[in-house]
C-alpha cells in the first residue's frame, strides 16, 4: 500500500469513526433519543387552561371573554405584534397543465399582493370533485418549485433569500433521507385522491427565515417575529380562497410541521376562519409547554432563531412564562385539533406536547367539543406518509359532512 493510500485509508476510517460518534450521540442522548412517555403522570402535572389567577372560567360565556386576553399575553410574551388585518388582492392567477408540474394535475399559481407592500406566490392545487373540496393550507420549507416532483421551471422560486441547500435539487435527496419522504411537499397524488384541495405558499416570500433579511421585513410589516408573520400569510391565503367558489369554506385546515406546525396553530388561534388544525413536532413555542424543561430549551431556540418570536421570549430561558401553550391550543377550541409527534424526537418535547393538550383539554370540554387528538408515531423529526395518512383521517372523521 503506498503513502498516499494510506493516508486516505486512515482519513476514510476517521471520518467514519466520527460519524459513528454522532449518530450514538444522536440516538443514545441527542435529539433523536427514544422518548417514553408516562401519560398518566404527566396529566397529573399538567395545567389547566379554566384555571386564572383572575378567577375560575365556569361557562362558555366565561371563556369568551377571557379568550382575548389569552391571545393578548401570547402576542406579547412569546410571539409578539401581528401584522395589521388587511385583506389580500389577486394580482394574477395562472392555469398551469400537468405536464409542466411534473405530473400534478389541477394546479394554479397565483400572485397574491397586500396592501403593506408585500406579495407572495401561492399555488393552489384542485382535486377532481363534484363539489366545494375542502382545502389544507400548509407552508414548505424551501419554496413552492422545490414542492413539486423535478422542479418545473413554471412553478414560480422563492422571491427572498432562502438557504443554499434549497436551492439545488441535487440535496433533494439528502432531505428526504434525513427528514421523511414529503418534507420538500405533500403527496399530491393522495391528498388530491382523498379529496382535498392544497393551498401552499413559502413564507420566505414575505418574511425569509434569516436573522439579516427578517428584520427589515418584519419592519415592513410592523411585526416583532416570524411565526407571527407566517400566520398572517397564513390568513391572507385564507383571503383568497374565501372568494372562491370551489373550496368548501366551512372546511379550511391549517397544516404543519416543526416551525410550520407553530405557524399552523397561532393561525388557527387568530383567524376563526380556520376549521381544523393538524400541526406535527411543532414543539418549543408550539405545542410543548414552555414550563416543561426539556427537549429544545428557550435559550437554544431564541438564539438559532432570534427572529421567530418576540423579545420578550427568551426571558422566559429561566423562569416560568405568564402565558404558556396549552392556552395556545386551547384557544383553537371548539375546532378539531391533533398534534403529533416522533418517539424519536426528543428535541420537540412530546412529553411537554402532551402536557400542553391535556391542559388545553377542559376548554374542549367545556364547549361541548371532541377533544383534540395527540398522535405519536415511530421515527425522528421529519413528515413521513404515516403523517399524511393519520392527517387525512383524522380529517376524515372530524369534518365529515352528516
Amino acid at each position: 500500500m503506498s503513502k498516499a493510500q494510506w493516508l486516505g485509508l486512515r482519513i476514510a476510517l476517521a471520518l467514519l469513526g466520527l460519524t459513528l460518534i454522532a449518530t450514538t450521540w444522536l440516538y443514545a442522548w441527542g435529539p433523536y433519543r427514544l422518548v417514553s412517555l408516562d401519560r398518566r403522570a404527566l396529566a397529573a402535572s399538567a395545567p389547566d387552561a379554566l384555571v386564572h389567577p383572575s378567577g375560575a372560567i365556569e361557562n362558555a360565556d366565561d371563556w369568551a371573554a377571557h379568550r382575548d386576553s389569552v391571545l393578548a399575553a401570547l402576542q406579547a410574551e412569546v410571539y409578539g405584534r401581528f401584522p395589521e388585518a388587511t385583506r389580500a388582492s389577486i394580482v394574477r392567477r395562472t392555469a398551469i397543465p400537468a405536464d409542466r408540474t411534473g405530473g400534478v394535475g389541477g394546479v394554479e399559481q397565483i400572485e397574491v399582493s397586500t396592501p403593506n407592500g408585500t406579495r407572495f406566490t401561492l399555488v393552489l392545487i384542485l382535486p377532481r370533485s363534484d363539489g366545494p373540496a375542502p382545502v389544507i393550507v400548509m407552508q414548505n420549507f424551501c419554496g413552492n418549485q422545490a414542492a413539486f416532483p423535478g422542479r418545473p421551471q413554471s412553478i414560480a422560486a422563492p422571491l427572498n433569500y432562502y438557504p443554499i441547500p434549497c436551492r439545488h435539487g441535487a440535496f433533494d435527496p439528502l432531505h428526504r433521507a434525513v427528514f421523511g419522504a414529503w418534507m420538500l411537499g405533500p403527496p399530491f397524488e393522495l391528498v388530491a385522491r382523498r379529496g382535498y384541495a392544497l393551498a401552499m405558499f413559502y413564507g420566505g416570500d414575505v418574511v425569509p427565515d434569516y436573522p439579516p433579511d427578517a428584520t427589515p421585513a418584519l419592519e415592513q410589516i410592523e411585526a416583532d417575529g416570524a411565526i407571527a408573520a407566517w400566520a398572517w400569510v397564513n390568513a391572507r391565503v385564507i383571503d383568497v380562497l374565501e372568494d372562491d367558489a370551489r373550496i368548501d369554506q366551512d372546511r379550511i385546515i391549517a397544516w404543519g410541521q416543526s416551525r410550520f406546525g407553530k405557524v399552523a396553530l397561532l393561525a388557527a388561534a387568530i383567524d376563526p376562519r380556520v376549521d381544523a388544525v393538524v400541526a406535527f413536532q411543532s414543539g418549543r413555542g408550539g405545542d410543548a409547554l414552555t414550563a416543561h424543561r426539556a427537549g429544545e430549551s428557550v435559550a437554544s431556540i431564541t438564539t438559532a432563531y432570534p427572529h421567530w418570536f418576540s423579545p420578550r421570549y427568551a426571558d422566559y430561558a429561566t423562569r416560568t412564562p405568564d402565558a404558556d401553550q396549552h392556552e395556545l391550543l386551547a384557544l383553537i377550541a371548539p375546532r378539531p385539533l391533533m398534534i403529533g409527534h416522533a418517539a424519536r424526537d426528543s428535541w420537540a418535547d412530546p412529553a411537554g406536547a402532551y402536557q400542553a393538550l391535556v391542559g388545553a383539554r377542559p376548554v374542549f370540554d367545556l364547549l361541548g367539543a371532541q377533544p383534540p387528538l395527540f398522535s405519536m408515531r415511530a421515527g425522528t423529526h421529519g413528515i413521513t406518509s404515516t403523517d399524511w395518512d393519520t392527517s387525512l383521517d383524522f380529517l376524515d372523521e372530524r369534518l365529515a359532512r352528516q
